[in-house]
C-alpha cells in the first residue's frame, strides 16, 4: 500500500471513529433527564406505587388525568408533568410514547377538559409582580454587601437565575461599566450596561471576599465567612433571593423592565439592557398596563 492510500486509509478510519464517538456523545446527552424533572417522576413513581400500578402509559394517563380533576394542578404544572414523566418512561422504560394513537387521543381529551368551566381557573397565568424600583432599591441597601451586591446585579441587569449562576468576575468590565452575560436560553453572549452605584458596590465586594477573575460571581459563602468559588443551581439561587428579599430574580427582571418603561425608554432600548430577542414577547409578558396607571384614571 502507497504512503497516499496508507494516508487515505488512515483518515478514513478516524472519521468513522470521529462518527461513532459523535453519535455516543450525542445519545449520552439524549438521555440525560434534567435535573427540574426529578420532583415530578418521584411524584408519578410514588403514585403508582401507592396505586399498585404498573409503571407505563395506562399509569401515566391515569396520573395526569387525576392531577386534573382530583388534584386541580395548573394547566403549566400539568404539561410539566406529562413532559418529566415521558422522559422518564422514554431513557429509564425504554417507552415510545410517540407511536401510541390511543396515548395521543387520550392526552388531547385532557387538554380539552381544561377549556371546560370547571377548570377553566386552572390556566390562568399570573406573572411575577414588579415592585417600585427606589423602594426596593432602599430595602436592598440594608442588606449585608454580598447579598445587595447580588441582588442590584439581578435588578439593574434584569438577568435571569440561569444567567446570574453562570457569572464569573472576569465577565465584569468595572472600568466600563458593563457586564457580558451569557444568555443561555439564546446560546448567545450579551452585554449589558451597569450604574456606577452598582459598578461601586462590585469593586467593594470583590475585595472584601479576595475574588479572582476566574470565581463566581455568586458563588457560595458558609456560615463561617468563608467563600467558595461555584456555580450554584438556580434552585439554589432561588433559595438565596427569597432568604435575603422574599423575592424571586423574575421580581427583580421585571421591576427593571417595568422602572424602565415608566422612565422613557422605548421597547428597544429596554430589550438592549434585558437581552430579549423577541420584542412582542417583552410588550405581552412585561409591559402590561400597571395597576397604579389604571388607578389613576378610576
Amino acid at each position: 500500500m502507497t504512503d497516499f492510500k496508507l494516508a487515505i486509509h488512515q483518515d478514513t478510519r478516524e472519521t468513522q471513529k470521529r462518527y461513532q464517538d459523535r453519535k455516543i456523545h450525542i445519545e449520552k446527552k439524549m438521555e440525560e433527564i434534567p435535573k427540574q424533572y426529578e420532583g415530578d417522576i418521584r411524584r408519578y413513581k410514588n403514585y403508582c406505587c401507592s396505586t399498585a400500578q404498573v409503571i407505563g402509559a395506562e399509569a401515566m394517563l391515569d396520573y395526569l388525568y387525576i392531577s386534573l380533576t382530583e388534584q386541580q394542578v395548573k394547566k403549566t404544572t400539568w404539561e410539566r408533568r406529562l413532559a418529566a414523566i415521558r422522559k422518564y418512561l422514554s431513557v429509564i422504560h425504554k417507552i415510545d410514547l410517540k407511536g401510541q394513537a390511543g396515548v395521543t387521543y387520550e392526552l388531547s381529551g385532557i387538554r380539552k377538559m381544561y377549556q371546560e368551566d370547571q377548570y377553566a381557573h386552572l390556566t390562568q397565568v399570573r406573572g411575577k409582580s414588579a415592585l417600585n424600583k427606589k423602594e426596593l432599591m432602599d430595602m436592598l441597601h440594608c442588606l449585608p454587601i454580598r447579598a445587595k451586591v447580588i441582588c442590584l446585579v439581578n435588578l439593574v441587569t434584569a438577568n435571569r437565575p440561569s444567567e446570574m449562576v453562570r457569572l464569573k468576575i472576569s465577565d465584569f468590565d468595572l472600568n466600563n461599566k458593563c457586564v457580558h452575560v451569557y444568555l443561555k436560553k439564546q446560546k448567545r453572549w450579551h452585554t449589558k450596561r451597569l450604574t456606577p452605584e452598582v459598578t461601586h458596590a462590585i469593586d467593594v465586594y470583590i475585595r472584601e471576599y479576595h475574588l479572582k477573575p476566574d470565581n463566581y460571581f455568586v458563588g457560595r459563602v458558609y456560615k463561617n465567612g468563608r467563600y467558595e468559588s461555584t456555580a450554584i443551581s438556580e434552585i439554589g439561587y432561588y433559595s438565596f433571593l427569597q432568604r435575603w428579599t422574599g423575592l424571586t430574580g423574575y421580581n427583580f427582571r421585571k421591576s427593571q423592565v417595568v422602572a424602565m418603561h415608566a422612565a422613557g425608554a422605548d421597547i428597544s432600548t429596554i430589550a438592549q439592557q434585558t437581552g430579549h430577542q423577541s420584542l412582542e414577547t417583552l410588550i405581552q409578558h412585561y409591559l402590561t398596563v400597571s395597576e397604579g396607571t389604571i388607578d389613576k384614571y378610576l
